[in-house]
């Protein structure tokens, strides 16, 4: 962990048995103990300094979401926090639809404080090592030489603008993995018959990434717009595919930002405003302002790009000729700058740059607010 170590334990039998009705405890005796660093909070204070300054220099334009970062970081120093974000977002799934399609780790509570956090152990494997170890058992080749290709398609996909006709297609990149993984040796990779069932499996493995990742797009959804309390921070490592091969368990709730009700139904009428197909840009630039963004010259149209950028996608970017998202925000700001970013807006953004993110590796364009207007518009309506 980034500010710990993180061991396995077994409860013994007869603290087991004591803690489960004292507690609640449903979980298994095999548990996950989270230990602090002893120095890391210090640590951090001192990096994030460096880091702000930097920024200052650098990245202005990134100043809002580099303090909204460090108030939501500071609270991983406290693990009684996490214990208790857990509990709520794990209470708040299983009221959901999505109760048997993900597990979030229960905390012991009688073994938790500010320095350890001890909780049900969770059985699986990260989702980005599962999805390789998929790919190279489909094309029966070195799973080495399959994170060289997939690693090089994000670097591919983050540095080139989706207009370049050097960039792959998902069928063209497809092809590679089946063709790159051959050995001189195989005379049945060499097999046409081979090569075509293969690329046959990859797409069918392909269509099932993506489904695993909508889920998860829409389970943070759920918990943002219906719930307002949500793990801001989802990358990939924080993400297990279980044992089953369709559950996912969703760990590290260290990062957790809760949303008040005047924020959650503003950030959903935002949402319901990027998803709609209306494309209507001073709707969305009034959503905006509600929420609490405002800019130097009100142009509707760079906010609405702004909108699109933070909560839905950075095609809009791509289509410039971008290299990536932070050159693509300085050019917005620099035609109308933003004065004020609400705090809520931050780590909402966050969660989704992640997911976008997580979808470049097969060119998925991922894209959040068009997945999460169904969320948006079930809380409005539930909230009038």
């Amino acid at each position: 962990a980034s500010i710990g170590q993180v061991h396995r334990a077994t409860l013994c039998d007869d603290y087991y048995t004591r803690i489960t009705p004292e507690h609640h405890y449903s979980g298994d005796k095999t548990v996950a103990v989270k230990v602090m660093h002893p120095s890391a909070q210090s640590q951090f204070s001192n990096d994030f300094k460096v880091f702000k300054w930097l920024c200052r220099i650098a990245l202005p334009g990134w100043m809002p979401i580099v303090r909204e970062l460090q108030k939501i970081m500071a609270t991983e120093f406290d693990y009684v926090n996490e214990a208790a974000s857990l509990r709520e977002v794990r209470d708040n799934m299983a009221r959901s639809v999505y109760r048997k399609l993900v597990k979030i780790p229960e905390p012991v509570d009688g073994l938790c404080s500010r320095n350890l956090l001890v909780m049900e152990f969770i059985d699986g494997t990260k989702l980005a090592d599962a999805i390789e170890e998929e790919f190279t058992n489909v094309v029966k080749g070195d799973k080495d030489v399959v994170a060289d290709i997939l690693r090089e398609r994000r670097r591919e996909l983050f540095i080139a603008p989706s207009s370049n006709n050097n960039i792959k297609s998902q069928r063209d990149l497809l092809q590679e993995l089946v063709l790159s993984t051959q050995t001189n040796t195989s005379k049945e990779k060499k097999n046409l018959f081979y090569q075509t069932l293969t690329l046959a499996r990859l797409m069918s493995l392909t269509r099932r990434v993506r489904k695993t990742l909508e889920l998860l797009v829409d389970v943070h959804g759920h918990q943002i717009l219906i719930n307002g309390c949500f793990n801001s921070d989802p990358h990939p490592g924080n993400i297990l595919l279980l044992k089953d091969g369709r559950t996912l368990g969703l760990i590290d709730y260290g990062q957790v930002r809760r949303l008040d009700t005047r924020d959650r139904l503003a950030l959903c009428e935002v949402i319901r405003r990027l998803g709609s197909t209306d494309d209507d840009d001073v709707a969305v630039a009034c959503a905006m302002k509600d929420f609490g963004f405002e800019s130097r010259f009100g142009k509707s149209d760079v906010m609405s790009r702004v909108a699109a950028l933070y909560f839905d996608t950075d095609e809009g970017g791509r289509q410039l000729g971008f290299m990536n998202p932070q050159f693509y925000l300085e050019y917005l700001l620099n035609m109308d700058p933003i004065v004020t970013v609400p705090d809520a807006a931050v780590m909402v953004a966050r969660t989704s740059f992640l997911f976008r993110g997580m979808g470049t590796l097969l060119q998925q364009d991922i894209r959040t607010a068009q997945r999460w207007a169904y969320h948006a518009e079930t809380a409005l309506n539930k909230a009038s």
